[in-house]
């Protein structure tokens, strides 16, 4: 029953972000995938509300039958408003798109 539930969940590939620490506090974003019997390489873009200097990109290889990769920034000294942020496979397609907000003066600003 478990295992239909988890498989339900991640029928798409989803990308879920949220701040984590308390003194060190990072946003992090964890993309999820389909089981599949061959490693994958995917980037993670990082783009920022308002400063090229914050924008990032990040390879990452997927090992065969896994199912997420997280990438992270650190929260303090990230610009303030909307980040958008993609996965795309190493052909440019996006397999998953999610946006958040930050606000500076707020504790836990992604929803």
């Amino acid at each position: 029953m478990m295992m239909l539930w988890l498989t339900s969940v991640f029928a798409e590939d989803a990308i879920f972000c949220e701040v984590l620490g308390t003194q060190s506090k990072r946003i992090q974003c964890t993309f999820f995938t389909q089981s599949v019997s061959f490693d994958r390489n995917i980037t993670f873009y990082w783009e920022s509300p308002d400063d090229a200097y914050d924008y990032r990109q990040r390879d990452f290889t997927i090992e065969a039958h896994h199912l997420s990769v997280y990438d992270y920034r650190y929260y303090y000294g990230r610009a303030a408003g909307v980040w958008n942020i993609f996965v795309k496979d190493d052909t440019g397609e996006t397999l998953a798109h999610t946006t958040f907000e930050l606000h500076h003066n707020e504790e836990l600003p992604l929803k």
